[in-house]
């Protein structure tokens, strides 16, 4: 009976200790499971509130570098494209300017001026190819002028040069027009085989005669008056 009891004894003692262990047990594993829950959370608040938004900023001023580098890159090679064709303009218009094409010349010279505003080159040879252009005007609109008469017209002209030769007579009168002179070319006609060249027309005789003084033969003969 005393055996018995004691066995029941040791038993409940057994009991008792392995359900204090137990507890122990679980009072580590929750304290364990807290700690990693404290450890996970500040994990996450550490990834999501300092390492991702540090990250994000690397990558954003990664970014940044790469499209400044690359806009740098473009703005180079257009500029590198800009100068090669203000360089071909200018040899253009220099070509031009040599050859006498004036209009074209001033058309390269200016498109070369837009592209360097700063350039002074092309602005000093526009300024002489506008001279130059000037001085056409003004002998285009000084010229004289050249008419041929095929039929008789009854007036009198002073006559200052005589060819068998029309396109030699065209010469001539071409020659005197750029002098400024109003020229008429008489062509042959009747048994007359010779084109003359005059510098003046009248409606008479006697001035004819007084207006063919003040010209010069070209082609050395004397001037004369011939009624057409």
């Amino acid at each position: 009976m005393g055996i018995r009891f004691d066995f029941v004894l040791l038993r409940n003692q057994q009991l008792n200790l392995m359900e204090e262990n137990s507890n122990g047990t679980n009072k580590a594993t929750g304290i364990i499971i807290v700690i990693l829950v404290v450890i996970v959370i500040l994990g996450g608040a550490w990834y999501w509130f300092s390492y991702k938004p540090e990250q994000e900023a690397k990558e954003k001023a990664r970014q940044e570098q790469l499209a400044k580098a690359a806009a740098k890159k473009k703005r180079e090679e257009a500029a590198a494209l800009k100068k090669t064709k203000y360089d071909q303009l200018i040899t253009n218009a220099d070509k031009e300017f040599e050859q006498e094409y004036w209009e074209t010349a001033k058309s390269s010279y200016a498109e070369a001026s837009s592209l360097f505003p700063k350039e002074q080159y092309p602005k000093d040879q526009l300024v002489l190819v506008n001279q130059k252009l000037d001085e056409i005007a003004v002998q285009t609109n000084s010229a004289g002028t050249v008419e041929t008469l095929s039929s008789a017209t009854g007036r009198f002209y002073v006559v200052v040069s005589s060819s068998i030769d029309g396109d030699l007579a065209m010469d001539y009168g071409n020659k005197m027009a750029e002098e400024g002179n109003s020229v008429k070319i008489i062509e042959p006609y009747g048994s007359i085989k010779f084109y003359r060249v005059s510098l003046g027309d009248y409606d008479n005789w006697d001035n004819a005669i007084a207006a063919s003084t003040s010209f010069s033969s070209i082609d050395g003969d004397a001037v004369w008056v011939l009624e057409y």
